[in-house]
């Protein structure tokens, strides 16, 4: 029997998301390993809510630079520039099939037909479209994922052979330094890069099911409907008349539940009861795995070690090698290297110029339009707390 591996990679703060993703595979695909790669780590006393979890650390991977890999990111991308680190640790650990999932997933059903196409396939992907769109003056549009990218990197699988190897190897390469969200210079983090993948490598299969790797970007193509008993999902779903098995809940989290609405304007959630319950019921297992504990801890990159907030130019200074970062060892140790604050805040006046999405950002939020907003929003603020004490 080929063994098979699960792995998701979160940041700490997300621990409680990796949790239910893993207690879902548990119970759907029991023939496979689990694991989790922490970017950064948990406290000692964090016990994981799935028993026989492997833990990976971000720190375990060999990554050169570990310490100027994690600042030139924000946590979100370092989580996404880790996935092809973390498949080929687990993948050189003996596994024949792996399977990459985002910690806000939940697993329905087994994963069948991945591991059928992986049979003959060394990729499986899974595309955001497989109709298209109403012209309807709606979101999305196609042109939408032009910009974030054909193929959803929440999901990935492959199969441990030289094609895999080869793609992990050239994926590794890309996100080492172009991991960023830079929607206006053709850059939205590891998953761009995956629309290359069919025609750079050979064995690609693109699973055309609508009930793998679903998310708010399906709302506009199928429809969501009951689904009587079924051995092939658990989540009662039919998507477009087939069993959902994997969704994504992208947009759907507990801190931002209607975030998806920013991304689709055809339906809310409120007009599809069935999956309605389903996120309902996710935001309360997402809650018992701890999210409150987790979500205290906060993510260790986003400071220095001083505790002061990285701001993105610093970031994005280290990402370009700028002059006088080249030789910093370890861009957060604001202890040995006193002198890093004042380097860092030197660079920010003309740090705009640095990004597309940045340059062009740059006359609205600092020129006379953008402080005269700043203004009328402070004399709001003083005016409500004025009002505030009166009416006290």
């Amino acid at each position: 029997m080929r063994r098979r591996a699960i792995i998701t990679v979160v940041t700490r703060n997300y621990a409680h998301y990796a949790s239910v993703l893993l207690a879902s595979c548990r119970a759907t695909n029991p023939e496979a390993d689990l694991f989790v790669c922490y970017a950064d780590r948990p406290p000692d006393d964090w016990t994981e809510h799935v028993p026989g979890i492997q833990v990976i650390h971000g720190d375990q991977l060999g990554i050169p630079g570990w310490r100027s890999f994690t600042f030139q990111y924000t946590p979100f991308e370092v989580s996404c520039a880790l996935k092809p680190y973390a498949m080929q640790h687990v993948m050189d650990l003996g596994y024949d099939e792996v399977v990459y999932l985002d910690g806000d997933m939940v697993v329905y059903g087994p994963l069948t037909e991945v591991f059928e196409n992986l049979a003959g396939a060394s990729i499986v992907l899974t595309p955001h479209l497989l109709k298209a769109l109403p012209n309807d003056g709606h979101r999305p549009h196609e042109r939408a994922f032009l910009v974030s990218g054909t193929f959803n990197a929440g999901f990935l699988a492959l199969k441990a052979d030289d094609t895999a190897r080869r793609f992990l190897a050239w994926w590794q390469s890309m996100v080492s330094r172009l991991c960023i969200v830079d929607l206006a210079g053709s850059l939205f983090v590891d998953q761009k890069w995956l629309d290359l993948v069919p025609g750079l490598f050979e064995g690609v299969h693109v699973l055309r099911h609508p009930g793998y790797n679903a998310g708010h970007w399906s709302l506009s193509q199928f429809r969501f409907e009951p689904l009587a008993a079924s051995s092939q999902t658990r989540s009662g779903v039919a998507v477009d008349g087939r069993p959902l098995v994997l969704f994504h809940f992208s947009g759907m989290t507990p801190a931002a539940p209607n975030e998806y609405l920013s991304s689709q304007t055809r339906t809310s959630l409120a007009e599809v009861p069935p999956l309605l319950r389903l996120t309902t019921q996710y935001h309360a297992d997402l809650a018992a795995a701890g999210m409150a504990r987790c979500e205290s801890w906060g993510c260790e990159f986003d400071s220095l070690a001083d505790g002061t907030t990285i701001h993105p130019a610093w970031r994005e200074a280290i990402r370009r090698r700028h002059a006088g970062f080249t030789e910093i060892a370890n861009p957060f140790d604001t202890t040995t290297q006193p002198h890093l604050l004042s380097l860092y805040r030197s660079i920010e006046r003309g740090a705009h110029k640095w990004r597309k999405e940045w340059l062009l950002k740059w006359p609205r939020e600092q020129g006379i339009a953008g402080q005269v907003r700043k203004a009328n929003k402070t004399i709001k603020n003083v005016l409500r707390l004025f009002r505030g004490s009166k009416s006290a």
